[in-house]
Formats: structure tokens, C-alpha cells, sequence
């Protein structure tokens, strides 16, 4: 009886140590894969005053590929637009950084102060993507510059372009 027992009282620890470590693992993986647009970490030199940003989401929508939310930090200030992610370590997968230019114009973007490759998506005023530079370099002062006018500027980190097969033609909506 005692040897039953005992037997009993093993299985039921090895089950409930096999539940909690998955449960454990489970959350684990979808704090990673969840992760808000604020989990890029941010690394500022001392003479370097901290910007914040709005918070919100992009969708990337085509017949293909449908539709999938990005959560994003938003720039719209020339302030917000100067800093961007500059000094960020860091970049959560499924997050980045919208910028809003009103009215539509001509931007050039680089990678100065900006320690991680990225992807980046160029909009028209419609949503439609236009133009796509992949896997920046990181702290490059090199114009990336679309052709045209654009209202929405969408980084990401680098390779999301490849990953969802984003293209020219897609439309964002935010």
C-alpha cells in the first residue's frame, strides 16, 4: 500500500513538473512573440535627451498575404522624426517605428546612430507601398531615398520584408 502510494505521489510530481515547465514555456514564447513596439531597448548617450512616441498598430494588407498587425511607435514631430530609432540595441520582431509625414513630401532617411539593420517601407498618401529598402546598414549616413513623395515611412526590423513577403504594391493602414 505504502509502495502504491509512493508511486502515486511520484507520477503526480513528474506530471505536474511536465505541466508547469510547458505552461512555463508557453508564456514564455508568447511574451517574445508578443512583445509591445516599447521592448526596443533603448541605449542613450548621457548628452542625449529621451523623445517619446505614440503608440499604435499597421497592417500590411494584399491579396496574397492579407493581413497582419505591426505594433508600432509613431513619429509624426520633427523631433520624433530627428531621432527615430536611433540608439536602439534592439528591435522586437512583429514591432517598429511609423513615420507620418502631413503633408506628404520628399524624405531621405539614414542610419546614423542607429545600431541595428533594418527594413524600411515607403507609402504614398493612399497607403501603397512604393518603395522597399532591405537590410539597411547600421550607423550609415547614406540617403536612402525613394522616388517619389510619400506620406508613411514604416521600419522594421531587418529581414520582416523578406519573412511576410512584403512588396511593392502592398497597402499600409494604420
Amino acid at each position: 500500500m505504502i509502495t502504491a502510494m509512493n508511486s502515486f505521489i511520484v507520477r503526480f510530481a513528474l506530471l505536474f513538473a511536465t505541466v508547469f515547465g510547458l505552461l512555463f514555456l508557453l508564456v514564455f514564447f508568447y511574451m517574445s512573440f508578443t512583445a509591445p513596439a516599447d521592448a526596443a531597448e533603448l541605449t542613450l548617450p548621457a548628452d542625449v535627451a529621451p523623445v517619446t512616441f505614440d503608440r499604435g498598430s499597421v497592417r500590411i494588407v494584399s491579396q496574397i498575404i492579407g493581413g497582419r498587425d505591426i505594433q508600432v511607435e509613431i513619429a509624426r514631430t520633427p523631433e520624433q522624426h530627428s531621432r527615430g530609432l536611433m540608439y536602439r540595441d534592439h528591435l522586437a520582431p512583429d514591432t517598429g517605428m511609423l513615420f507620418v509625414y502631413k503633408p506628404p513630401r520628399t524624405v531621405g532617411m539614414w542610419m546614423k546612430n542607429t545600431l541595428i539593420s533594418l527594413d524600411m517601407v515607403f507609402a504614398a498618401p493612399s497607403g501603397r507601398i512604393i518603395y522597399i529598402a532591405q537590410n539597411t546598414t547600421p550607423l550609415s549616413e547614406k540617403l536612402i531615398q525613394p522616388p517619389l513623395r510619400v506620406a508613411y515611412v514604416l521600419e522594421l526590423p531587418a529581414g520582416t520584408v523578406a519573412a511576410r513577403k512584403i512588396d511593392l504594391g502592398h497597402r499600409l493602414t494604420y
